[in-house]
């Protein structure tokens, strides 16, 4: 049981990753856009809504990993699960640095759910 938690673990972390890599590519691309109009508005709301994405991705993640913790002692976790959660946690640190950097005030984000 505790392997098929650990590769549901693995799946959702891996589509997680795929998704703060579309993010930061979203961000990337939006910096080398011009104009401020109404396309400028859809792409900023695709970017929140993935964020909001994310964060329910990294609250799955965070309760099957505590699910594991539960049904394993800690040394028996794997340190690849921990430095995925680290590497998460990073690039999820540096979409919001990017999301920010593009707004000084950072409006556009401020209904993004980032914990």
């Amino acid at each position: 049981m505790a392997s098929k938690s650990g590769d549901s673990w693995m799946k959702e972390s891996n589509e997680a990753t795929k998704l703060a890599d579309d993010i930061s590519g979203m961000i990337t691309e939006k910096t080398g856009m011009s104009g401020s109009g109404s396309e400028s508005q859809r792409h900023f709301s695709a970017v929140r809504r993935k964020i909001t994405f994310l964060g329910t991705r990294l609250d799955s993640l965070e309760s099957l990993l505590s699910k594991l913790l539960s049904k394993q002692s800690i040394h028996e976790i794997s340190l690849e699960i921990l430095e995925i959660t680290k590497e998460l946690n990073r690039r999820k640190d540096i979409t919001f640095k990017f999301a920010n950097k593009d707004e000084p005030n950072g409006n556009h984000f401020e209904h993004a759910k980032f914990c």
